[in-house]
């Protein structure tokens, strides 16, 4: 049964992402390593609508949603823009339907360096909870 998106995470930061990702899914392998990214953050919420049918996974600290999981090898953060510049230089991709601080990048791809999640998810920690307090 899928959930509604708590009435917090319904806000204007938020709005974009949420209307981007509305119909997608993301593979259980894309939604773990999401998961394990961001497992040593510390104000950290995950958020699937419908994990039964492989929904798209959310990943916000506070109100703010700072990255998400969807498709089959698709991770997204949001970067500032130092972080988006070097991530777009090492193979993350601007997606300028919501911006220029969000920056996807592929999993899985055998003729690549393996993304560093892990450091990207906390540039973007960092970055929403800077943002959080503006």
């Amino acid at each position: 049964m899928e959930q509604k998106v708590s009435d917090i995470m319904s806000n204007s930061w938020n709005k974009p992402v949420l209307d981007y990702i509305r119909n997608s899914s993301a593979h259980s392998d894309v939604a773990e390593a999401m998961m394990h990214s961001v497992k040593p953050l510390g104000d950290v919420q995950c958020y699937c609508p419908d994990p039964s049918q492989y929904r798209y996974m959310v990943v916000s600290t506070g109100t703010i949603i700072f990255g998400f999981a969807i498709g089959m090898d698709t991770v997204v953060f949001r970067l500032n823009a130092p972080f988006n510049h070097r991530a777009m230089a090492t193979g993350g991709i601007l997606i300028p339907e919501l911006g220029d601080e969000w920056i996807s990048f592929t999993l899985f791809r055998d003729d690549w360096p393996e993304v560093d999640l892990s450091f990207w998810a906390r540039k973007a920690y960092v970055h929403a909870r800077e943002t959080k307090n503006v």
